[in-house]
Order: structure tokens, then sequence, then C-alpha cells
């Protein structure tokens, strides 16, 4: 019976998983970035950030000072979120690296045993 999971395969598949990770990471960062360029031109956050009260006179300004808040809080939801997807990013770079080590360690000492010589890595 041929196996499916050879070695080669697996390299390749933590190969993947680290690729995929960059590129998570990288859209993320450019997500997260585009946010906080975003927020430091709504008008909210502004007054948010500076602790200032607003007095409202017409009807028109309450409802766009409204709707700047509504937006955001929908950037500051979305802000939370790229930080998960940039943590899972960094988690497949992680893993793909630490189990590609595992498997070059296991590759070293095989070959090792087969040849009867010790390798010392450098």
């Amino acid at each position: 019976m041929r196996k499916i999971l050879t070695i080669d395969f697996i390299e390749r598949l933590l190969f993947t998983a680290i690729v995929a990770g960059i590129f998570i990471g990288g859209f993320a960062v450019v997500r997260y970035v585009d946010i906080v360029r975003r927020l430091s031109t709504n008008e909210a956050a502004q007054i948010h950030a500076s602790g200032g009260e607003v007095t409202v006179e017409t009807k028109g300004q309450a409802q766009g000072l409204m709707a700047a808040d509504i937006e955001r809080r929908q950037l500051l939801a979305d802000q939370s979120s790229m930080m998960m997807v940039g943590g899972v990013g960094l988690a497949l770079i992680g893993l793909g690296w630490l189990a590609g080590d595992i498997l070059r360690g296991r590759r070293r000492k095989a070959s090792a045993a087969q040849s009867g010589s010790v390798s010392v890595p450098t």
C-alpha cells in the first residue's frame, strides 16, 4: 500500500501553511493600518479621543454625529478583528516553522542512524 502522507508532502504542506500565514498576516496589517487611518479622520473618534462634549444645534448635525459614531464603533470592532486575524497568521507561521524543524531533525536522525555516523548541526 502506498503512503499518502510522505515526508515530502508534509514539508510542502508546512511550507504552504507558512506562506498562507504570511499572506494572512500581511492582509491583517494592511487592513489594520487602513482602519487606523479611517479612525483618525472620523469626527466621532476625534471627539471621543479629546474627551470633549458637543452641543448639537440642529437635527442634521445630530444625525451626522450619530452616523459617525456608528462608523467609529464598527471600525473599532474591525480593528480588534484584524488583530485576531494577524494572530492567526503569526500562529500559522510559527507552527509551520516549528513542525518543519521537527521533521528536519527527525530526517537527520534517521539518516545518521542509517549511515552509522553522528552529525552535529551547525
